[in-house]
């Protein structure tokens, strides 16, 4: 009872009300930072999945079993089958090799199915979404099928032995990219009709998925259950493999959110530990006198950890509930930017926003106070008695030890938070060795300035340690923002480039070789651009030098093609293209294999490969190896041969080709023209893809706001820990006749200068942070960011100056005496 009527003491006369404040805004932007940073990996993953139309598929060519199905209802898990096959369809005399897709009535189980009445449709008034799936007896049809079969909505199409109707154009479904969405234009059916078609017969090539959907801790357990049933005729697929290109963007994302979220809980530590320091220097008075009246150092160590323990936990309950209302702020400014639901927090996210105050606390803040019990008891009478204070030593060791543990359970990645704690103990070294250095250096100089400049620096010399503390804290939360907004800026810009605005999405294959002159001739006659028309066949990688291929890589055909030049988006790693390269005596072709398919087969420079290409051998030397760049979005290749080599095969031709939304109806005059050309819309992927992204980056954008609260918090904190000596320095300074100009000239160039030392080296120890995140956390070029080497110094003394002035402005307002009776 003792311990709360103190802490309600110190409460009501002020004295902690900075380190509750201090802790109640840190958990709050911890908080927010976690819970929004939940919501948001769980609805981008919810929102990824629906380009698949489920949280996992379990694909086989044999229909799930019975057993499996009961399963997954006893769990709650939600499910529902698809059959993909190619078949062909006819209407009059017309026919095509279309892609069918055969649905049960609450497909999909993520996403959506958009419909139109009009083909190739674009406007959005045109276009509708589907509340269920194509009734018995319909089908739903691609738009460039209506011109290949030459019907109309509303006509009739065969497929197999029924006849069904065409009463909707598909215009974006989940997984429109499937595996036979090759064969040609996509076909939407009923699962009750695929029986009546009788054209799956024993034999016949045709994929089952199993969609499966539910919470992530529920699914996780039921296919915990699954996979020993699944024999090898079964795969897993969920959208991290399903989608390497999507899985890098969000991996990406989710880095950088997890860095945030790091970034807010250091600055949240250094604010506790900056107000604890100031809470325990101006409780150095009352332990003295406690001590004069018979309290033992236990006995008090117990007073002060009661009431932080007190402190801490209710601060945290009312920081967990501000940032609750932020994040749920932030969560309806991206609903209402994207009509998407946000999937709701995990209790963990709440749970450890709670748990970092009181840690926090632990690590930062009782470190600073460990010494009050040691208070001599004479300090009462002689104040000018100098108390020892904690080790510097052990309280960064304490912090550290807490920091570790908030980090890794954050961060989630080993790595990442190695790299974090690295640089912060070089930046540590570096902000306190080149503060000194600064300090020190700028004695002269400030003795030969003017009266402003020699008020700044006589004040700055005064308080040296504290000042020098002041660039510390002042540099590492400028540095933590600065590494943030680079980061986020140049994720961004990777993403944007990654995704071009005129990036090739459609590809066409099939093209015939006695077709290419004249099909060159119509895509320049539209003004389409002419990428290169590349020869394919299909080959299998048999044997390398003689021996058998392992059978756990590149288990399937592969397109094989020939070329002169060398695609814009290869890069040569080894070896010699074929301007150079020259046949050994085994007088074999050459051939160039991607660099990851050639690790994965553990192929090298000189190895004799053999493919099995429609029953026939073929026999190649790898004279080169290439790494692609997958997301240009080009055609690529794992093996690209000599001119020549496959002269004797016959190949058929693909591009790749752009087109806006206003030239969407060329692949009606395409197909009309060539009906044989298989198109492949990669428009619909594409713009998926871009809104994932931009959600990504709104919400990183809006992470990055909640951490700057938490920099200006620890601003505020480092200001307010000499707060009170400076209003007693500027009531003698105005006693003695210095006027307001003066004094606040002194305070704008006093923080101005601390500013611009702790910009510069904030600029220096962010790119060591950059250096280790760049090298180690993103995979990406390491490359200095020069612009801020001007822009981080000249903010920094603008900034820390501006926040200077404004916290001294009561002092040089308020009469000297008043200042100097507060002061007492």
């Amino acid at each position: 009872m003792l311990a709360l009527r103190l802490l309600w003491r110190n409460w009501r006369a002020g004295e902690i009300k900075l380190l509750a404040t201090a802790i109640m805004l840190s958990v709050a932007v911890v908080s927010t930072i976690a819970i929004f940073t939940d919501r948001l990996e769980s609805t981008l993953l919810e929102q990824s999945n629906s380009l698949l139309g489920a949280d996992k598929i379990v694909a086989s060519n044999q229909l799930p079993q019975p057993a499996w199905q009961a399963q997954a209802t006893a769990d709650d898990i939600q499910q529902t089958r698809v059959a993909h096959f190619a078949s062909m369809v006819f209407a009059g005399d017309e026919m095509h090799l279309a892609s069918i897709k055969a649905v049960e009535p609450n497909y999909p189980l993520r996403g959506y199915i958009d419909v139109s009445g009009t083909a190739f449709a674009v406007v959005s008034r045109n276009i509708e979404r589907a509340t269920g799936v194509p009734a018995a007896g319909e089908v739903w049809v691609d738009s460039r099928l209506l011109p290949l079969l030459g019907i109309e909505l509303g006509d009739t199409l065969q497929v197999g032995e029924r006849s069904l109707q065409a009463t909707h154009v598909i215009i974006d479904e989940p997984d429109g990219s499937g595996p036979f969405s090759l064969m040609g234009a996509r076909v939407m059916m009923n699962w009750a009709d695929l029986a009546s078609t009788q054209v799956i017969q024993p034999g016949s090539r045709v994929e089952y998925q199993w969609l499966l959907a539910a919470a992530p801790a529920q699914l996780s357990g039921f296919m915990d259950w699954l996979e020993p049933e699944l024999s090898e005729h079964e795969e897993v697929m969920d959208i991290e493999n399903a989608q390497r290109r999507l899985q890098g963007t969000l991996q990406t994302g989710r880095r950088f959110l997890v860095l945030a979220a790091i970034m807010g809980v250091l600055l949240a530590g250094v604010a506790i530990a900056l107000a604890a320091r100031q809470f325990a220097e101006r409780h150095i008075a009352p332990v003295a006198l406690l001590k004069s009246l018979g309290s033992s150092s236990g006995q008090i160590r117990y007073l002060y950890v009661a009431q932080l323990v007190v402190l801490s936990l209710v601060a945290s309950l009312i920081g967990l509930l501000l940032g609750g209302v932020l994040q749920a702020l932030v969560a309806e400014a991206v609903v209402r930017l994207y009509q998407v639901a946000m999937a709701p927090a995990g209790i963990a996210s709440y749970l450890l926003s709670f748990a970092s105050g009181p840690l926090a606390l632990l690590g930062f803040a009782l470190p600073a106070l460990w010494f009050l019990p040691t208070v001599p008891p004479v300090k009462v009478l002689r104040s000018e008695l100098e108390v020892k204070t904690s080790a510097v030593v052990w309280q960064v060791l304490a912090a550290s030890a807490v920091l570790v543990v908030l980090i890794a359970v954050f961060s989630r990645n080993l790595i990442l938070a190695l790299t974090v704690i690295a640089a912060l103990a070089v930046v540590a070294l570096l902000a306190v060795a080149l503060a000194y250095g600064l300090l020190i250096g700028g004695r002269k100089l400030g003795s030969q300035a003017g009266s402003y400049w020699r008020l700044a620096w006589a004040s700055i010399q005064r308080r040296r340690a504290a000042s020098v503390l002041q660039v510390v804290v002042f540099a590492t939360a400028m540095m933590l923002l600065l590494t943030l907004t680079v980061v986020r800026t140049s994720l961004i810009d990777e993403w944007q480039v990654k995704v071009p605005d005129n990036a090739p999405n459609h590809f066409l294959l099939n093209i015939a070789p006695s077709e290419v002159d004249v099909f060159k001739q119509l895509l320049t006659d539209n003004q389409l651009a002419v990428e290169q028309l590349y020869p394919m066949v299909r080959g299998r990688l048999s044997e390398i030098d003689g021996e058998p291929k392992s059978q756990d890589a590149l288990n399937r055909e592969a397109q094989l093609t020939w070329s002169a030049n060398m695609a814009e988006n290869n890069e040569l790693v080894a070896g010699q293209w074929w301007d150079t390269w020259q046949r050994s005596s085994a007088d074999l072709p050459g051939v160039s294999v991607e660099v990851e398919v050639a690790e994965r087969l553990g192929i090298e420079l000189g190895d004799r490969l053999t493919f099995s290409i429609g029953g026939l051998v073929a026999e190649a030397q790898v004279a080169s190896l290439r790494s692609l760049q997958w997301e240009s979005l080009q055609p690529n290749f794992y093996f690209i041969f000599e001119p020549g080599a496959l002269d004797d095969y016959s190949p058929m031709y693909m591009t790749s080709v752009y087109l806006s939304p206003d030239k969407k109806r060329f692949i009606n005059t395409l197909l009309t023209n060539y009906p044989t050309v298989v198109v492949i819309e990669l428009d619909r992927i594409i713009n998926q893809i871009k809104t994932i992204i931009a959600q990504v980056s709104d919400g990183v954008q809006m992470v990055l706001i909640m951490v700057l609260l938490g920099g200006c918090l620890v601003l505020m904190a480092a200001v307010s820990g000499s707060l009170e000596a400076r209003k007693q320095e500027v009531g003698l300074l105005r006693t003695l006749g210095a006027s307001r100009r003066l004094i606040l000239g002194g305070v704008l160039v006093e923080f101005g200068l601390l500013g611009l030392a702790a910009g510069t080296i904030a600029v220096l120890a962010s790119e060591v942070l950059l250096l280790g995140l760049q090298v180690f956390v993103f995979e990406v070029p390491v490359q200095p960011h020069y612009g801020y080497w001007l822009i981080s110094p000249l903010a920094g003394a603008a900034l820390v100056g501006a926040l200077g002035a404004f916290s001294c402005r009561r002092a040089l307002v308020t009469p000297p005496a008043i200042i100097l009776r507060e002061a007492q």
